[in-house]
Order: structure tokens, then sequence, then C-alpha cells
């Protein structure tokens, strides 16, 4: 009986401390996917990149806007 009650003990033991440490890495994951996290990962570093990054974003839409076929109104 005794035995059978340690093995369950140390079973449980186990289970538990696989549980916390998926657990920890799972809040870790989380915390690296963050939105705040993500941006920075993806975000040029130097000022010069985020400006030519953003003429292009603005050359680009304008373009696709002109594009764009005109409603004729009847």
């Amino acid at each position: 009986m005794d035995r059978e009650a340690a093995v369950i003990r140390s079973e449980m033991s186990h289970t538990r401390a696989d549980l916390d440490r998926k657990l920890t890495r799972l809040t870790s994951r989380a915390r690296e996917m963050s939105p705040r996290r993500y941006a920075r990962r993806l975000m040029p570093e130097y000022l010069w990149e985020r400006v030519i990054g953003s003429t292009l974003l603005v050359a680009g839409s304008v373009m696709a806007w002109r594009r764009r076929p005109r409603r004729i109104r009847t």
C-alpha cells in the first residue's frame, strides 16, 4: 500500500513539474508575441530607414489611388 501511494505521489509531482515547465514556456512565448515586441522586431532601427519606408508607402498609395477606376455619375 505504501509503495503504491509513493509511486502515485511521485507521478503527481512529476506531472506537476512538467505542467509548470510548460506554463512558463507558454508565458514567455506569449510575452515574445506581444504586439509591441513584434512591432519592435519588424521595425527598422534607423530613422532614415523609416523615412524611406514611409515615403515609398505614400508613393505607392498615391499610384494605387490614381489607378483606381472612377465612377461615372449619371
